[in-house]
């Protein structure tokens, strides 16, 4: 599992960090978890099924 931060996320979607966060506000993309402190991420798998989904396509998910 890899963990991901905002900057990474938005690097990936070819978002901006506001558009992602209004996203969320919206409940059209997953919430953050805490990583401790004032630090949040996503699981990279997380993001690659969104994105899945928004391309209509299934990501069949492996444990690696």
């Amino acid at each position: 599992m890899r963990a991901l931060n905002i900057k990474q996320v938005a690097e990936k979607l070819s978002l901006g960090q506001s558009t992602i966060y209004r996203m969320i506000a919206k409940g059209e993309f997953p919430r953050p978890f805490s990583l401790g402190g004032n630090r949040t991420a996503w699981l990279e798998e997380d993001v690659d099924q969104w994105l899945a989904e928004k391309a209509g396509r299934s990501l069949s998910k492996s444990i690696s």
